[in-house]
């Protein structure tokens, strides 16, 4: 959690979560091995979760700029495959299924 002072002294808590809430558990006042130890070991473990962090978001931006080119060609042929429905006399019932349009013969 973090160093806090207290009456000019500093000592080193831990969040901890106990039967669904958070809690402060006293680790050692500075100074102390194990505060102090405790102190380095939480950075690390912070330090390690920010560059995993880091990771993670440059890989989805790295797919992401993958994928740019195959969502522009899927796009190109919706549009493509559209026409082509439409050209040939097919409707879109309720943006759901093609459904070939009726002749009616209204010259009669």
């Amino acid at each position: 959690m973090a160093w806090q002072e207290v009456d000019g002294r500093r000592y080193y808590y831990r969040g901890r979560r106990l039967c669904g809430r958070t809690r402060r558990v006293y680790v050692g006042a500075a100074g102390s091995p194990a505060a102090e130890l405790a102190a380095a070991a939480d950075h690390l473990r912070r330090l390690g979760r920010e560059a995993a962090a880091r990771e993670r978001h440059a890989e989805r931006e790295r797919q992401r700029g993958a994928e740019a080119p195959l969502l522009q060609l899927c796009q190109m042929t919706d549009a493509l495959t559209r026409a082509a429905l439409l050209a040939a006399g097919f409707r879109q019932h309720d943006r759901g299924e093609w459904r070939k349009r009726r002749e009616t013969d209204r010259a009669e």
